[in-house]
């Protein structure tokens, strides 16, 4: 997930088992853009009941029943915790279970890792679960084009398939705020957030220049989600001085669930599962207010040179299909980034995608990445004056 702060352990594996497929589940781009990419999602995603994937991924003899791979192997690389947990009850068992491969996995997602397997030939990655920072064109050389004969690009949500990367999860970027606080009235936008007369007390915001801070200030002080890109930073950080005062500035998604349940702030930017277990798992007034969401995408790849290349897209294209990618909302609220795909109906009204409207922003990781040296040191100069 963006990158943001996770979990690091040791391998382990998931032993192969021969039977039919069964279900049980927080980005370096292409050269300096001449035009930001639009920012606003204008609908939300297609109802699987109203609208039919093309009949290329509905084929049951590859999204229901996927060739055999016995004797195969494949390492998974992805964030552990509940995030990953999620991914092998929804995805990496199922697949196993019902091709006979053996899934390896590792929890030690890293940019870093990925460039120096590669540049030094050894390659022991096959298909990689990376943050929203990494997978754009400038990556080419590290990373394999992803296999859009098998992955159904038509059916992901619009700039969350590329070249070489597709997502693998869509989260939100969303207002959470306290509702014992303000004597039943709900703040609506981010201008609300900003707004400390009419919403006291503290603001929870996400210390990292490109992590969204920026954003939210600027839909704050009235621009439009499709005029974002680029961004205007004095404008932002204008906004920003309004409520310096009252910053409470967190680093992790875990600090941010802290905050807002103990009471320290009463709003805060925050992830929105993060924004749920405080409510859910933790039991605090909490609630998240979707307009003008930010949605962001988790994305696998596959490395460069990895000998399972062909193992690797095969089950990507698994994962991908319809009937396959929305079962990881069964255990985590977290949506799928196919727009047909069917998500857990106790978790829908939580998930990011089930949300969108037209107030919703889609990040432009390419705009960020490129541009993030200028941005965070204007930001960081801002903070310290």
């Amino acid at each position: 997930m963006q990158i943001r702060s996770r979990s690091i352990a040791a391998l382990f594996v998931v032993s192969a088992i021969s039977g039919a497929c069964g279900s049980s589940a927080t980005p370096a781009p292409t050269a300096a853009p001449t035009a930001a990419p639009t920012a606003a999602v204008t609908a939300a995603p297609t109802d699987a009941a109203t609208a039919a994937p093309s009949a290329a991924y509905t084929d049951a003899a590859f999204c229901t029943k996927p060739p055999s791979a016995a004797g195969q192997s494949l390492t998974v690389v992805s964030y552990g915790g509940a995030y990953q947990a999620a991914q092998d009850k929804a995805w990496f068992q199922p697949y196993a279970a019902a091709t006979g491969i053996t899934i390896t996995q590792s929890q030690d997602s890293a940019n870093a890792t990925i460039k120096s397997q590669v540049e030094s030939g050894q390659v022991s990655w096959d298909l990689v679960d990376v943050g929203n920072d990494f997978g754009l064109d400038a990556n080419a050389n590290l990373l394999e084009p992803i296999d859009y004969s098998l992955v159904p690009k038509d059916q992901i949500l619009p700039g969350f398939a590329a070249t070489y990367r597709v997502a693998a999860i869509t989260y939100g970027i969303v207002m959470a705020y306290r509702s014992d606080k303000f004597a039943g009235a709900v703040p609506q936008s981010w201008a609300d957030f900003f707004d400390t007369t009419k919403f006291p007390g503290k603001r929870g915001l996400y210390d990292y220049s490109t992590g969204g801070v920026l954003e939210i200030a600027l839909l704050a002080d009235g621009v439009a989600p499709k005029d974002l890109y680029p961004l205007d930073v004095p404008r932002a950080l204008k906004k920003l001085d309004t409520i310096k005062d009252s910053i409470v500035w967190w680093s992790s998604g875990a600090k941010s669930q802290e905050q807002i349940g103990a009471g320290e702030v009463t709003m805060s930017m925050m992830w929105n599962g993060r924004a749920w277990s405080a409510k859910h798992v933790d039991s605090k007034p909490v609630e998240i207010q979707w307009n003008q969401q930010l949605m962001v995408a988790d994305y696998w790849v596959v490395p460069k040179g990895t000998p399972n290349k062909a193992a690797a897209m095969q089950m990507l294209g698994w994962m991908s299909c319809a009937n396959n990618n929305g079962a990881v909302s069964k255990y985590i609220t977290y949506g799928p980034p196919n727009k047909f795909a069917a998500v857990d109906p106790t978790n829908k009204p939580d998930l990011a995608v089930s949300n969108i409207n037209d107030t919703t922003v889609t990040v432009n990781d390419q705009y960020l990445v490129t541009n993030a040296s200028q941005l965070d040191e204007l930001y960081n100069a801002w903070k310290t004056k």
